[in-house]
């Protein structure tokens, strides 16, 4: 039973703490909050204790931290607690900034403990399914075509305080440029463009892809991401074309493939699993403690997180450059 530690207790703190206590593998036994008393109603609940003092938090003797807090302060945390010796779960952006994350890859790796990223859609079973799909037929995947939209970052007003997010790409485009390489594989080149159309901050992007060619074949994908689409379903949709081919998901509900030689369509529905499940925590949760357990590499380790970081670092790049490709 791993003995582990909340660093942030809001609404993820609290999703990632009742998912902790199902998996019956670990126990929350400590709480970190600048907070105190948001502190103390989440410890409460999980009889544990609660600490406004990180140094106080990470000495408790505890031996896995998760990282919940915002952005821009995940880094800093992460590296605390790898050197302290404790393994770590960090939510999505593993880093803000490049610098960061390569640091934190040079940390985890001489530390010798694990850093996990919550990478969630990469246990979503819409995208495994999609995955399986790719990789079990003769697919051959040339292109993917991305929209991924919210729509409407008024609310909650954090969404445009860069100092909080990092910026844009970094809440949840970050998960579509992941897909595009769990998907279809390594990205070689980026190009992008941004504005500014509804916000102080930049609120979307078009971003081309160059992936690596296969059997000398060029590869290609789109992503088109913005923040102002209102909440008009598909705002997640992803096409992988492959040879005479097509796999299309639509939110985390449906999902729909073809071949060229058939007039029949398969598809699947998961909209009516549960929450935790649908969005693939429950499963990411599963192969974190058994990453722990039996000493396997995650597939969202830290490096996978890193990686992440280069694709945005290139695609901001890109955008202050006029859509220059940038190598990746």
């Amino acid at each position: 039973m791993v003995k582990i530690g909340i660093i942030g207790a809001g609404n993820m703190g609290k999703l990632h703490a009742s998912l902790i206590k199902k998996q019956e593998r670990g126990y929350v036994t400590a709480v970190y909050d600048s907070d105190k008393e948001r502190a103390i109603a989440l410890a409460k609940q999980y009889q544990a204790i609660s600490y406004s003092e990180i140094d106080d938090f990470l000495d408790s003797g505890i031996s896995m931290v998760f990282i919940t807090v915002p952005n821009t302060k995940h880094a800093q945390f992460a590296s605390k607690a790898l050197k302290r010796n404790l393994d770590v779960f960090v939510e999505k952006p593993l880093a803000t900034n490049l610098k960061d994350a390569h640091e934190l890859v040079k940390i985890t790796r001489e530390s010798g403990k694990k850093l996990f990223v919550g990478l969630n859609r990469r246990f979503a079973p819409i995208y495994v399914e999609a995955k399986n799909i790719i990789e079990s037929t003769n697919f051959k995947p040339i292109n993917i075509n991305i929209i991924q939209n919210d729509g409407d970052m008024r609310n909650p007003p954090w969404a445009t305080d860069i100092n909080l997010t990092g910026g844009f790409l970094y809440d949840t485009t970050v998960h579509f440029l992941d897909m595009a390489e769990y998907l279809i594989g390594p990205i070689n080149e980026i190009s992008a463009v941004s504005s500014k159309a509804f916000y102080p901050i930049t609120d979307g992007f078009a971003i081309l892809l160059k992936f690596s060619e296969n059997d000398g074949r060029k590869r290609f994908g789109l992503i088109s991401s913005c923040g102002y689409a209102s909440w008009i379903s598909p705002f997640e949709r992803v096409q992988v074309v492959g040879d005479h081919r097509s796999v299309i998901t639509e939110e985390l509900d449906y999902i729909r493939h073809g071949l060229n030689e058939s007039l029949i369509v398969e598809a699947k529905e998961f909209a009516k699993l549960p929450y935790e499940e649908k969005w693939g925590y429950s499963q990411m949760h599963k192969h974190i403690f058994d990453s722990l357990e039996f000493g396997f590499s995650a597939i969202n380790n830290v490096e996978v997180g890193a990686r992440t970081i280069e694709l945005i670092s290139a695609c901001e790049k890109s955008a202050m450059s006029d859509g220059i490709f940038i190598n990746v």
